[in-house]
């Protein structure tokens, strides 16, 4: 797996965040009903996240994430229409991400996590099919045993989670720990 990989489901595209993206991360990460949601519910500022992602993530082999976008029916930018992906009309058609984090190629185990931020984008399914194609993704790798913490009071999560396939099989504090194998 690569940093700036770029992979693609029926309805949606994946690609490596970069500084490019800092100020949709920050705001997602920072705002709104997700927050309450994640390990550490601090609001992120520009300057920790672009400290954080050019001091530790761009050398964390264990960690990759990725932007998720929607695709839309005519061609986004000249770079995705060579590739033949196409997106929404509009420039900035980011949704959320998914990621890998402590991903162990001797165990082939990984934790996987999302996010979908943009309220319009929610409830459309896009998490689940985001998940499925990281975890597709991942099994190309050798990967086959996946797991996810989720707060037990993100219902739509645990959901999302359970209609995958993870089963629940511990709890830590508030989060639930949700695992899958794939072999």
């Amino acid at each position: 797996m690569n940093k700036f990989d770029c992979f693609e489901s029926e309805r949606l595209l994946y690609r490596g965040i970069s500084e490019q993206d800092a100020d949709s991360l920050v705001k997602w990460r920072s705002e709104g009903d997700l927050i309450r949601y994640f390990k550490n519910p601090e609001p992120l500022t520009l300057k920790g996240h672009m400290e954080w992602f050019n001091n530790f993530y761009l050398y964390d082999d264990s960690r990759f994430d990725f932007v998720i976008m929607e695709k839309a029916s005519h061609s986004g930018t000249s770079e995705h229409a060579r590739k033949g992906i196409r997106l929404r009309k509009s420039v900035d058609s980011k949704i959320g991400t998914v990621g890998v984090n402590v991903l162990d190629y001797h165990k082939k185990s990984c934790e996987i996590s999302y996010m979908i931020a943009e309220i319009g984008a929610r409830r459309k399914g896009y998490g689940s099919e985001a998940v499925l194609a990281l975890i597709c993704r991942l099994k190309q790798e050798g990967i086959c045993h996946f797991y996810t913490e989720i707060h037990g009071d993100n219902l739509a999560s645990i959901r999302t989670s359970e209609k995958l396939g993870f089963l629940q099989y511990s709890q830590q504090g508030d989060f639930l720990l949700f695992g899958k194998d794939e072999t």
